[in-house]
């Protein structure tokens, strides 16, 4: 068809637009601008093109209808329409304005507030000739009951259609925030299909949530299309029900030219539409299948996590503890069981089909939620695999337990080292798990793993947990400098429930023990005097307890023990007292039960324990750990080992903190002979020793005895670690 196109100076850019449009859908366009030179007769063109043409098109503003050439194009064309030529004018309107009075009557099309695949599929739609639609759903249609209908301004109810195969729950609760975010991500879009995509762990809720927004928002859309997309073979089939269903193929058409069909047609014609693509695998395998282009809006449902590429994510969170207990006590009726039901909610992790696991338990077996939740903390893999109180509406009534394992296999179908890394992972803390501790202790795991987590094998293992969402990655800041991050991993807490229960006991045992070697290998000693490594201790500490193992002989609880010492000396070094004595006092139990209470591993407890009972001030409780450690070492090393004098020196120094300086003289005294004898009299531990004794003659009031026993130790330290040293400088300020 030949347009004329009627617009003003102001508007040129949409007349612009417009034309391009046009040509677009095969019309020819007769915009003056394109077709008069500088010098042409404009008013000869206006009669010409005018008179030949099929339709004017008329790029409608304020300042259009005030403009006296366009009102002279429009007057014209409405007596054309009047006379003889009906339907020979197109109002477009680009501005929201009034419009004349023998304007106003004409049918026109909208273009402003929208986006330019909108305004495209309007333009076009208006252009065609009027049809009748496809057949819409029954008016008489019961309504849900979901609590979530609202009034339809777009598109009445009798002609909206849906195929959408989930009902909202009665007890639908805790997602407003993020339907308003799903809403806002489907319109920011501008020039290209909308697409967005919600995801989160298996049983968040995010099908639910799909269908919770179809229902909310069903009178925006003159559409609305769920489409089973676990599967190619399912997503093919829905999405040829849709052209089916819009007129746009055959009932006996072939698949594959049906499918790339529908998809045409989505991209110029999907302006209305929501698809709902659900449970989608990944990226990757949906992209062929998504719109091109055009108006239509896409919603999908995923476990993965990677769709910055082809949507707009969303994640959907676990529920906080108040809006899952609200939950419990909606579904179960129990309004006096608040404080219970906030301790279950917690319990289950905010994970929305284990709460309605729980609430359908207690409500069939007439329970109390606290009850439940003594049970379920007491063997929680069997409440989380009871398939008798699984949603029904849920994949087929998969349990929580189910759920996970599926996934689970799923990933190590991916990579090898998936099972493996996750099965270890899940006997660790419920804190955020260092990936150092895989990569950098690889070795200790044994195979097949070690070699899995091989160069990229760590991050490829994690990715594929990731894909099913089994675990979150994310980067941990140092509680005491923010620039200090550390990359890492985070198992919700049913996760590893039911990860740890596919593993009898005795694969438990042997995996604690690769976590316990791997462990000692990468955790820092004598962190007392390297500040350095405290970021590393930090996210190491917290699982070093769910290390230990039951059935562990004499060297397993050796290293045992040995890193409980090294986490308490961080504990200790950082004066969190409370922290670091229930690991010393573990770790010389440990020593006592597995070596023996006269073993010097034993007495290196005692001493730690000793110290961090001493700077705390206890020093009567101290007294005794340091002279049965002493014991212990005279015994089993011999009274001249320099570790026997190490005992001397601490049971000395605690004594003249108690003012015991007569008694604490020879111990002293002693030590000094050991260190002398057995490491030479020039060791920086004979130093160390000499300043010992030198502050004791110092409180005794005996400076002249103490000056050469200084003087003496500042020339071993000047000789070992140089003048400068910072440490020489201390000690030289002991100088009397």
């Amino acid at each position: 068809m030949d347009i004329f196109v009627s617009y003003t100076s102001s508007d040129r850019e949409w007349a612009y637009w417009v034309g391009h449009q046009l040509e677009s859908l095969g019309h020819t366009p007769h915009i003056h601008d394109w077709e008069i030179s500088g010098g042409g007769d404009i008013a000869a063109w206006m009669e010409e093109r005018h008179n030949a043409a099929d339709h004017v098109l008329c790029i409608v503003s304020s300042a259009y209808l005030e403009k006296p050439y366009s009102a002279w194009e429009r007057r014209a064309g409405q007596w054309a329409a009047v006379a003889n030529r009906s339907n020979f004018v197109l109002p477009v309107f680009v501005e929201s304005c009034k419009a004349p009075t023998l304007f106003a009557h004409l049918k026109r099309c909208d273009l402003h507030g929208i986006n330019e695949e909108e305004a495209s599929a309007r333009l076009k739609a208006f252009l065609q000739p009027a049809a009748k639609p496809p057949p819409g759903i029954f008016p008489g249609q019961a309504k849900r009951s979901s609590g979530l209908a609202r009034p339809c301004p777009s598109f009445p109810s009798h002609a909206a259609m849906s195929n959408v195969p989930v009902g909202v729950p009665l007890h639908f609760v805790g997602r407003d925030d993020a339907l308003a975010a799903i809403a806002t991500a489907l319109q920011r879009y501008e020039g290209r299909v909308a697409v967005t995509a919600l995801h989160g762990m298996r049983g968040v809720g995010k099908t639910t949530l799909a269908a919770a927004y179809a229902e909310r928002h069903r009178c925006d859309y003159r559409a609305t299309w769920w489409i089973r997309a676990q599967t190619e073979p399912t997503l093919r089939a829905d999405l040829v029900g849709l052209g089916i269903r819009l007129g746009w193929v055959g009932a006996a058409e072939k698949e594959e030219p049906a499918v790339a069909a529908v998809i045409e047609r989505l991209r110029h014609e999907g302006g209305g539409i929501l698809l709902i693509f659900d449970n989608a695998i990944d990226a990757s395998a949906l992209k062929p299948y998504l719109p091109r282009g055009g108006a239509a809006q896409v919603l999908i449902t995923s476990n993965a996590y990677a769709w910055r590429g082809v949507a707009a994510p969303v994640e959907i969170r676990l529920w906080p503890t108040q809006i899952g207990a609200n939950y419990l006590i909606a579904r179960t009726g129990r309004e006096e069981d608040h404080t219970a039901a906030e301790a279950l909610s917690d319990a289950l992790g905010g994970l929305p089909l284990a709460h309605e696991q729980a609430a359908a338990y207690c409500e069939r077996l007439g329970i109390r939620l606290g009850e439940y939740c003594r049970r379920f903390t007491t063997t929680p893999a069997k409440y989380l695999d009871d398939p008798r109180h699984a949603a029904a509406e849920y994949h087929d009534g998969l349990t929580v337990a189910k759920t996970f394992a599926l996934a689970i296999d799923e990933a190590a179908k991916l990579h090898p080292a998936a099972e493996p890394l996750i099965v270890h992972a899940a006997l660790l803390a419920p804190e955020p798990i260092p990936l150092f501790l895989f990569k950098e202790a690889r070795e200790k795991f044994g195979e097949p793993l070690a070699s899995g987590l091989a160069d990229e094998g760590l991050d490829e293992a994690v990715a594929a947990l990731r894909t099913f969402a089994l675990l979150e990655r994310e980067p941990i800041m140092d509680e005491r400098d923010p620039a200090i991050t550390t990359d890492a991993i985070r198992l919700h807490r049913l996760v590893r429930e039911v990860t740890a229960s596919r593993c009898n006991s005795a694969q438990q045992e042997a995996a604690r023990c690769a976590l316990r070697a791997a462990l000692a290998a990468i955790y820092p000693q004598d962190s007392y005097h390297k500040p350095e490594s405290w970021p590393r201790c930090a996210v190491l500490t917290p699982h070093l307890a769910s290390c230990e193992t039951e059935t562990a002989d004499a060297a397993d609880s050796k290293q045992t023990a040995d890193l409980l010492n090294r986490a308490s000396d961080y504990y200790h070094v950082r004066a969190a007292y409370s922290a670091a004595e229930p690991l010393l006092r573990r770790a010389l139990a440990i020593c006592e039960q597995a070596i023996g209470p006269e073993h010097p591993d034993t007495a290196l407890s005692l001493k730690n324990l000793a110290f961090l009972l001493q700077d705390q001030g206890d020093l009567a409780a101290a007294r005794p750990l340091f002279e049965r450690a002493l014991a212990i070492r005279e015994k089993a090393l011999g009274p001249e080992h320099p570790d026997t004098a190490g005992s001397l020196n601490n049971l000395a120094f605690l004594l003249r903190k108690q003012g015991d300086l007569a008694a604490a003289r020879p111990l002293h005294e002693r030590a000094l002979a050991i260190y002398e004898k057995a490491l030479g009299p020039e060791h920086p531990d004979t130093a160390l020793s000499l300043n010992n004794l030198a502050l004791l003659l110092q409180d005794q009031g005996d400076l002249a005895a103490a000056r050469p026993l200084i003087e003496r130790a500042l020339a071993i330290r000047e000789k070992a670690i140089g003048p400068e040293h910072p440490d020489t400088a201390m000690r030289s300020n002991l100088v009397i």
